[in-house]
Formats: structure tokens, sequence, C-alpha cells
């Protein structure tokens, strides 16, 4: 496997516009305010105010939903009133959301109501963002510019859970005005630094193809399939960790994760651009299902080893998923990035539906672990799936188009 020299990608970092390097640091800093809460909102929700684990896991579906799925509308909204507007105003919300949290903390419908919130907010933001990250750069280097976004989302959220850790559980409320306080500033500055931008139509007469190019080829479907098994790993490790564990342990396995993923993917992303698909399918999913199966042996050391095995297919699948439906639908990459989290978003709902009732399942049973078994059981059936529907890639035009259809660079 050939990778990208470390000095190679500082070299190309350097090099980037302003206001791209800005969104880049961006990516750290919201998923570090983001990160001191959202992993531990499982713990709050069913420990400090008693939820069932059954309404949690409908809760974390119904979030998931909104913030994945919602982007297809926040990316068509996007692409009507200008990237910069659409990031400003989803942040606004973003921030309200936090904010709300801070004031239901003994308020279980305030509480939701907060979690919903935010959701929405990040479904407006993250289309226009990822829009614009992509479009300003040919698409040769698109790997690595969203390896490098990744690696600092990454880098965010193992910062954020490291620093919020047990905090998050004795003072709450601290954290919540401390995250709401970063999201205000961050809104502030991205209506400040980002250039004004009008906003555009799609192209005339290929708006049909587009959606079909989007929705009805293979990325659309393994990023449904891959949100599926990964959100048991997302939504559940830490439930199942904590039960038996010093909180600290579960803050070790995410950064684990973020880290093998800032680490590992930068340099492997022109690989990873390059492969085959069904090659990176058969590199992620084995993985995920070997390690949702790791989680059902006991000790800590299979808590790493798990975490490990679901960060390797994370790296590779989730980059490959991007890299092929911005291909699919070259010139729109809102829609391209709307596809995607409609698929994730569809993914992440059912894995959450699903795994909130297998989990009482297992609880029932008196042997939480079982959870992970019926996790791996469905990740190896997924495996089978995804290599047939990668297979036989689908036809793209690859005709040139613009690199970026709804604003300049800015700079």
């Amino acid at each position: 496997m050939s990778g990208t020299r470390r000095s190679e990608l500082w070299a190309q970092l350097a090099g980037l516009p302003v206001t791209l390097r800005f969104l880049l640091a961006t990516s750290f800093f919201m998923p570090l305010a983001s990160f001191m809460v959202l992993p531990f909102l499982a713990i709050l929700l069913h420990e400090r105010m008693g939820m069932a684990m059954g309404t949690v896991g409908l809760l974390l579906g119904v979030t998931s939903f909104l913030q994945f799925a919602g982007a297809l509308g926040g990316g068509l909204v996007a692409e009507r009133i200008g990237l910069k507007t659409a990031m400003v105003t989803g942040l606004a919300v973003r921030t309200s959301g936090f904010a709300l949290f801070a004031a239901g903390l003994s308020v279980p419908r305030l509480a939701v109501a907060a979690v919903l919130l935010t959701a929405v907010g990040d479904a407006l933001y993250s289309p226009a963002n990822k829009a614009f990250v992509v479009g300003e750069v040919p698409e040769e280097h698109r790997p690595v510019l969203l390896s490098l976004n990744n690696s600092a989302l990454s880098t965010g959220m193992a910062l954020g859970t490291l620093i919020s850790g047990v905090l998050i559980v004795t003072r709450p409320f601290l954290v919540f005005m401390v995250v709401t306080a970063m999201f205000a500033a961050l809104t502030l500055l991205h209506a400040v630094l980002l250039p004004r931008a009008s906003a555009t139509r799609p192209t005339a007469g290929g708006s049909r193809a587009d959606w079909a190019r989007a929705f009805l080829t293979p990325p659309a479907l393994v990023a449904f399939v891959t949100a599926y098994v990964f959100w048991f790993f997302q939504n559940y490790l830490g439930v199942f960790v904590t039960a038996g564990h010093p909180a600290f342990v579960y803050s070790l396995a995410l950064v684990v994760n973020s880290a093998l993923v800032i680490l590992g993917q930068p340099p492997a992303a022109r690989w990873i651009g390059r492969v085959r698909y069904p090659v990176a399918v058969a590199v992620a999913f084995p993985a995920f299902t070997l390690g949702l199966l790791a989680f059902a042996q006991p000790g800590v050391v299979f808590v790493i080893a798990g975490t490990v095995l679901m960060s390797i297919g994370e790296g590779v699948i989730f980059l490959k998923n991007e890299l092929e439906a911005l291909a699919a639908v070259p010139g729109r990459p809102v829609l391209a990035v709307g596809s995607q989290r409609l698929a994730l978003g569809l993914g992440s709902f059912t894995s959450g539906i699903a795994g909130g009732q297998l989990y009482a399942t297992a609880q029932s049973g008196g042997a939480a672990e079982d959870f992970w078994l019926y996790a791996g059981a469905q990740a190896l059936l997924a495996a089978v799936l995804v290599v047939l529907v990668t297979a036989r890639p689908a036809r793209r035009d690859r005709t040139p188009v613009p690199a970026h259809p709804s604003e300049g660079s800015g700079s």
C-alpha cells in the first residue's frame, strides 16, 4: 500500500486558501465542543434522567436520522441560499440546542428537544461545509483533503471526550455552558471570516440524472449498511463499557479510535482513492465484524482490540464512500454529500432502533455481551451484501465540470 508522506501533507495544507484552512480548523473545534457531550448522551439520558434503554435507543435513532438524513434538505437549501448563510444558520441552531440542554438537565422534555435541535443544526451546516471544502481543490487532491478534514474531526472528537471525561457526569451544567460558548464563538467567526457568496441553481437539464446517480448507485446503499453496522459501536459501547469498567476506559477507547483515524487515514488516503470499491469493502466489513465480536469477550484488552478493528474499517470505508459519491454526481457536491448523509441517517436510525431493542433483550437475559454477538452476525451478513453490490461498479459520466458550483474560493 503506497501512502502519502507526512511532509507532503503539511506542504499541501500550507498551500490551501485561508478560508479553507479556517474551515479545516473549524473541523477540529466543532467536534472538540460536540464530543464533550455527544458520546455521553446515552449515559445522561439513561442514568441521570431515568429513561429506559429502549426509549434512549429510539431518541438516538431519531437524532441520527435528523442529523444525517436531514442533510439532504440542508444541502438543497444551501444550493439556494449560499454555503456561508447555510453554515452560519446551522451553527446558530446548534448553539441554541446546547444552551437548551443546559437549561433542561432536570427536565427530560427539554433535553429531548435540545438533542433534536442540535441534530437539525448539523443537518444544515454539514453539507454546506463539505461542499465548500471539496469544491476548493481538483478531484485528484480530494482524498488527501477529505482525510485531513476527517483527521481534524477525529482529533477534536478524541480531545473533547478526554477533556470532558468524568466531568460530564459530575458537572454537566458546566460542560454544556462551555460547549454553548464555543459554538457561539464559532458562529460569529463564520459570519465574519467567510466570504459572502450568492446562491446557485443546479445545471439545467441535469437534475433528474443527478438524483438517479446520487441515490441509485452503490455509494448510497453501502453508506446505509455501513452506518447500520458502525452505529452499534457508536451508540452502545459507552453504556456497555461503563456498566463494568470506570468511565475512563470508554474515554480511552474513543481516544484510540480517533487516534487511529488521525494517524492512519491521511497517509493511506491516496491508496483509498485509487483502490477498487470491492477491495475497500473487503477490508472494512470483516474488520467491523471481528471488532463487534471482540466486544463480547471479557476484559479491557478486548474493548481496545475491538475498537482498533472498528477504526480500521471506519478509516477505509467512510472515506471511500465519500469519494465514490462525489464522483457519481460531478458538479453537485451538496447533492452528493446530502445523499450520503441521507443514507447514513437511515442506517444510523435503523441501527438505533434495532440496537436499543437488541440491547434490552441481551440485558433481560442477564448477558449484555450477547448484544455484540447479535451485532457481529449482522455485520457478517452485511459484508456479503456490500461485496455483491460493489462488484459491478456503476458507469460514471466523467465530463469535466466546474470544481465548485456554489461559490468561488473567496480568496
